[in-house]
């Protein structure tokens, strides 16, 4: 960094006071001190294999026009050029250039499961801990709970770009059609949580409940009151929480499944019970958004919170012309009210910072502290959910609480094989198709085996320290 000391020194400055007989000498030194930093010469580079999400065309939307301002704004500040470029979400490109000696980009965006953790143990990432002028803190890098699949041995390598306006996403969300509750006269899951009844027991009734009234109002036998719109394990996950418990459990090395145990069990048992009794089934988005043949589902935020006004034809809840809400997973009998269903899950989008790239870290500090400043005119994400996307301000506080309060998928990354055994078994189960038991004895060694090679750390004790 080029730094140009300006330094006004106003030296001594004596005044000689006459009060009647007595003189006066007063001192008084003012120092101001200004560093203008610059980083003329240099050019910055963004990788991304949607680079339309970094940079979108000009006039696609206001938040758009909001990115080109600021880097804009960047490069007349500072001196420097900055692009974003089409890219691989993997970590082999980089290395095969780092090996080759050319300068790679400066930042990779990728959603792949393991591109972060390639990068890293090819040691080529930078702890953001060790980045000068970059705060975690802020949050505007993320929040801690949603941070934790960029954490690798304790430290913080991956981050979010929340102040972009796109919103954060996480598995162990259920959504419901309230409009369609409402016709059927069915009391909305927010006033059965705030009754205390948003649990296990209460929700199999309250499923009974809406097929019954969906009948009533004229539905087929190809309405399902409650749908999965992705797969049963990865509900079962989200129920597991719900339910109390931790999927790593331990303290400071002695780890092991914490899912391995009767409350697990028992959540896999519910989901089965459901679907046995015919309320619950595995579907696409679509039967619930666009054909609003059920009532509620099970899905990843994205279908909740992602808004463009020409998408009405996708299943993005937003572009649709009905009113719904969101809410967490009624809890089991182990966990409480409190319990939250919501996790970090696999292919979540975070930004990686390259050692790779020759730019000195400094220079980078100042430049990942200027981009990611809230854009310009508006509050971001939170509030444009708030204002634009969300119906009730129940929705909107209910999103932010698990957003904040998120557990950590340490399958996508950590427990290799034998996680992907133990996930494919669970619909076997839920179907009827293979007990509980046989479905944790077939991959529990494999876990376990994972676990001690892998796990380091987890985010309470971070958190704790």
């Amino acid at each position: 960094m080029k730094n140009k000391l300006v330094m006004l020194l106003i030296l001594l400055l004596v005044a000689t006071v006459s009060c009647s007989t007595q003189n006066k000498e007063v001192f008084d030194e003012d120092f101001t001190v200004e560093f203008e930093i610059d980083l003329s010469g240099q050019h910055y580079r963004w990788g991304s294999n949607w680079r339309e999400e970094i940079m979108p065309s000009t006039f696609f939307s206001q938040s758009g026009d909001r990115e080109h301002k600021r880097i804009h704004d960047l490069e007349e500040k500072y001196g420097c050029t900055f692009e974003a470029v089409d890219w691989e979400d993997a970590g082999s490109r980089i290395f095969t250039e780092y090996i080759a000696g050319i300068e790679t980009i400066d930042f990779l965006d990728s959603h792949a499961d393991a591109g972060g953790r390639q990068l890293y143990e090819m040691n080529l990432l930078y702890a953001i801990e060790d980045i000068p002028h970059v705060d975690l803190s802020t949050n505007k890098y993320g929040t801690p709970r949603f941070l934790q699949y960029g954490i690798f041995d304790g430290l913080h390598y991956g981050f979010y770009h929340y102040s972009w306006e796109f919103p954060p996403e996480y598995h162990g969300l259920m959504m419901f059609n309230t409009d369609m509750l409402t016709s059927f006269g069915i009391s909305s899951p927010h006033d059965l949580k705030e009754n205390g009844m948003w649990d296990w027991e209460h929700f199999k009734e309250y499923l009974v409940s809406i097929q019954s009234a969906a009948k009533d109002a004229g539905y087929g036998s190809d309405f399902f009151p409650l749908i999965c719109g992705t797969s049963y394990a990865a509900d079962s996950i989200g129920f597991m929480f719900s339910n109390g418990l931790k999927m790593i459990d331990g303290t400071y090395g002695n780890y092991s499944f914490g899912f391995d145990n009767l409350e697990g069990m028992a959540a896999i048992d519910f989901q089965t019970d459901l679907y046995n009794e015919n309320v619950y089934i595995t579907r696409g988005p679509a039967l619930f958004v666009q054909e609003r043949n059920a009532a509620m589902m099970t899905q990843e935020s994205y279908w909740a919170t992602h808004y463009f006004e020409k998408s009405s034809s996708q299943n993005y809840l937003p572009a649709q012309g009905f009113a719904y809400g969101l809410i967490r997973f009624p809890h089991g009998p182990n966990g409480d009210e409190n319990s939250i269903s919501g996790y970090v899950h696999h292919h979540r989008r975070l930004n990686w910072v390259l050692k790779s790239s020759g730019k000195d870290i400094e220079d980078i500090g100042v430049v990942i502290d200027f981009m990611f400043e809230p854009l310009e005119g508006s509050g971001g994400w939170q509030e444009e959910l708030r204002k634009q996307i969300f119906y009730t301000e129940e929705d909107n506080a209910e999103y932010n609480y698990i957003i904040d309060n998120l557990n950590f998928n340490y399958g996508s990354i950590y427990l290799e094989k034998g996680y992907s055994s133990w996930t494919n078994d669970i619909t076997l189960v839920v179907t009827g198709r293979k007990s509980v038991s046989e479905a944790f004895g077939a991959s529990r060694d494999a876990i376990n085996e994972a676990i001690s090679k892998n796990v380091t750390w987890t985010l309470d004790e971070l958190l704790n320290e």
